[in-house]
């Protein structure tokens, strides 16, 4: 494998995630680049002077974001985590709450990640699918099992009011993010 064939892997390596059309109009694209390049000078001088494979991968994720099979998993990864923090286990009581907060927890950094890496629309869709798996979760819990996780007007309306903010933990970061960084488009 010569020196701009290994580069060229590395770069789609690093573009995981990215549309697969875009990725390879940038492989395209890079591989004419170079091939210009090595022409003019020696191939290892050439490769040894580009931009880090991952620092290309990074612009152009930045760029185009994810493909749709990430940002579908980005979502269905909040789906399922938001499952886990409803207290269904077989567990004694504050042990159940315990877990089901750690994995809140979880969840809501996960939101966070998502929205700051995928975008405020993936981040909102992320919170929305996390927020209604939680309901139905509950509901499911509810309806199913004798002993019912959540008994009173008032946990159910702390348990909403949760499922909710996690609507907004998925969708603020990531705005934030779009409105306060400068996009830099150079290639």
């Amino acid at each position: 494998m010569s020196a701009t064939e290994a580069y060229l892997a590395e770069v789609a390596s690093a573009m995981r995630g990215i549309n697969r059309r875009i990725r390879d109009d940038v492989l395209r694209e890079l591989k004419a680049h170079l091939a210009d390049a090595v022409a003019d000078g020696g191939e290892s001088a050439v490769v040894a002077s580009l931009e880090a494979p991952s620092a290309i991968a990074t612009r152009y994720r930045e760029l185009y974001g994810y493909g749709r099979p990430f940002q579908a998993l980005f979502v269905l990864i909040a789906a399922a985590l938001a499952v886990l923090t409803v207290p269904l286990f077989g567990l004694t009581e504050p042990a159940a709450s315990a877990v089901s907060f750690l994995v809140l927890v979880g969840l809501a950094a996960y939101l966070i990640l998502a929205a700051m890496r995928a975008g405020s629309s993936v981040g909102l869709l992320a919170g929305l699918a996390a927020g209604i798996a939680r309901v139905v979760a509950l509901a499911a819990a509810q309806v199913a099992t004798e002993i019912a996780p959540v008994t009173d007007a008032r946990g159910w309306s702390l348990f909403l009011v949760l499922s909710a903010l996690l609507v907004v933990l998925g969708y603020v970061p990531g705005r934030a993010k779009e409105k306060w960084t400068k996009r830099d488009v150079t290639m």
